[in-house]
């Protein structure tokens, strides 16, 4: 069986599942239920990320998007992110809460180092942590929290998340929450995109009220 990237012609952008359904939180909207004991698909290794990566050159990739479960479980993002900056431009889907200083150090030199930008996205879904925690799951809300700050210590801009998972919340009024909660956290300007819930896998249940045992 050929490799699929081998079939295309031409390809703007280019997801890497590298966390594969394994994440450290079971957010009750999840659109692909990923969880701690989800391995229905596993992580990536470094070695199919570098083909892809090579293989990409060729079909003009603009940029590289990673995604999981929870990309920084794997073991080797760090690395699989430096490596990518010598491509283009990489962008991580994150939750925030298990950042390492370490890692953001590194990180933050292989984006000084590289003519392409590296960008943070971090998932939240309510602006306390009463709201957040019941999508998220206790402790998510001040773990995030601090992932933002550690983001903003290294020099990085993260692009905040939310999910609209509330019928009766306006996007509007969510946004303003989140601009005054990260104010308080020392984000001066902070990026926000506010987002619909995509009603499959978790969130599907969690529409028709399933509650697991």
């Amino acid at each position: 069986m050929s490799h699929p990237l081998v079939e295309l012609a031409h390809l703007d952008d280019l997801w890497f599942q590298v966390a594969g359904t394994v994440c450290n939180l079971a957010c009750t909207h999840c659109f692909i239920s990923c969880s701690p004991h989800n391995h229905s698909f596993g992580f990536l290794d470094l070695e199919t990320i570098r083909r892809a990566l090579d293989e990409s050159v060729a079909l003009g990739v603009k940029e590289y998007y990673f995604t999981g479960g929870e990309p920084f479980l794997h073991r080797d993002m760090t690395a699989i992110l430096e490596m990518t900056l010598r491509y283009g431009p990489a962008t991580v889907l994150t939750n925030g809460t298990v950042l390492q200083d370490d890692w953001l150090r590194r990180l933050r030199a292989a984006a000084n180092a590289s003519p392409y930008s590296l960008e943070f996205r971090v998932s939240m879904d309510g602006s306390t942590s009463a709201a957040n925690d019941a999508i998220r799951g206790a402790g998510a809300f001040e773990r995030a929290l601090h992932g933002v700050r550690q983001l903003l210590a290294h020099d990085f801009l993260p692009i905040l998340t939310v999910t609209l998972t509330n019928a009766d919340d306006e996007g509007e009024r969510l946004f303003d929450r989140f601009v005054r909660l990260l104010k308080e956290n020392g984000y001066a300007r902070p990026r926000i995109t506010i987002l619909p819930p995509l009603r499959i896998g978790a969130e599907a249940q969690r529409q028709r009220g399933y509650r697991p045992a």
